[in-house]
Formats: structure tokens, C-alpha cells, sequence
């Protein structure tokens, strides 16, 4: 008797788990689409944020380096005049990543975190305006200052920032310029 008991158990289980998978999957495959529209209309965003003298970004115009993909940035008469990149760098929490843009000389026009996981309160001032705003300007030749460029407590992640900007600048300076 105790033996079908078990058994009895494991077959409702073995139900819920089941049916519980299916669920979950069904509710994945139909919110994917929805969440990566989204993560490209935050990207599409970034761009412009980050190289806003730009009209238009042509995609089909990219040009792919190291891992990384260019795309270049154009004004109202179809000139380009800089690239946008989304890249991405280990941080203290996990993935930080974020949209750059850089000009035809390879200076930096902007700054954007996309996502991340920071600590809140110390890390997580990557994203401040402020604080991305002192990127612009810069190219591959800027060293970190741990004085200048991090806040008190967090250097993981502003240093990763720069870490991820400077392989793009020198993907940039080496292969797409």
C-alpha cells in the first residue's frame, strides 16, 4: 500500500513539473519577441544620444571588426561623420553595456549604459549624466585616473567602462578609420 503511495507522489510531481515547464516555455517564446524589440529601441536611442549630430544610422552600411560592429552615423546630406558601437564589459555585478559613439577622428562623442547590474548607490553612477558626459572628447590616448574617473568605493566599474571604451577606440583607430 505505502509503495503505491510513492509511486501515486511521483506521478503528480512529475505531472506539475511537467505541465509548470510547458507553461514557462509557451510564456517565453511569446514575450522574446516583444523583449528584444524593446533592447533594440533602447539601443536605437542610445545612438542618437551618442552621436546626435547623425540623421540616420545605416545598418546595412556596418562594418564588423574584432567582434564589434561600426555602424556608421550620417548627417542630412548622407556624409558620415562618425560610428555608433554597442559594446559590453565585465563589471563588478556582471555585464555592463553600452553604446559609444565615436567621430571620423576617433574622439568620442558620447556615452551611453544601456544596461547593468551594479551596486546601487556606488556603481550603478556609470549611468549618470554627469559622469558620462567627461567621456566626450577623449580618444584612445586617455589614461584612467582613478581620481577623476571612479567615485569613492567603486573603481570595478567605472574602470571596466573605460576598459570596454578603450578596446573599441583601439578596434576603431586599427581597423575601421
Amino acid at each position: 500500500m505505502e509503495k503505491n503511495r510513492y509511486i501515486h507522489y511521483g506521478l503528480v510531481l512529475t505531472g506539475i513539473a511537467f505541465f509548470s515547464a510547458l507553461i514557462l516555455a509557451t510564456v517565453n517564446q511569446l514575450t522574446v519577441p516583444l523583449i528584444d524589440a524593446n533592447a533594440n529601441k533602447v539601443i536605437n536611442i542610445a545612438r542618437t544620444k551618442v552621436l546626435p549630430e547623425a540623421k540616420s544610422f545605416v545598418e546595412s552600411e556596418q562594418k564588423d571588426a574584432e567582434g564589434l560592429v561600426f555602424i556608421p552615423g550620417k548627417n542630412a546630406e548622407g556624409q558620415v561623420i562618425g560610428y555608433v558601437v554597442t559594446a559590453s564589459e565585465i563589471g563588478y555585478a556582471g555585464d555592463i553595456k553600452f553604446v559609444l559613439g565615436i567621430d571620423k577622428v576617433g574622439k568620442i562623442t558620447g556615452l551611453d549604459i544601456v544596461s547593468s547590474q551594479e551596486t546601487p548607490g556606488l556603481g550603478s553612477k556609470i549611468g549618470g549624466e554627469e559622469w558620462k558626459a567627461i567621456w566626450r572628447g577623449r580618444d584612445s590616448s586617455y589614461k584612467f585616473e582613478k581620481t577623476t574617473d571612479a567615485f569613492a568605493g567603486a573603481t570595478i566599474s567605472p574602470r571596466a567602462v573605460y576598459t570596454g571604451i578603450i578596446k573599441v577606440l583601439n578596434v576603431y583607430e586599427k581597423e575601421v578609420k
